[in-house]
């Protein structure tokens, strides 16, 4: 939902043809990420994000 909004901001600033409001958008946009990224981290402190899936390790697979 933080990126939906981010998003949301994003598109508003492309619309709005008045450069007082692009500003607005802009600084609330970046409050935005902020927030996920403050979100994500207490995710990854209390383990509830797991680690995204990695490619296999071609070496190692050769090697057997």
């Amino acid at each position: 939902m933080n990126f939906a909004g981010s998003g949301n901001y994003g598109m508003s600033v492309a619309a709005s043809q008045r450069k007082d409001l692009a500003a607005i958008y802009a600084r609330l946009n970046t409050e935005i990420l902020i927030y996920a990224e403050d979100g994500a981290n207490i995710m990854i402190d209390e383990g509830w994000l797991e680690q995204p899936p990695l490619s296999a390790d071609r070496n190692d697979l050769a090697k057997k």
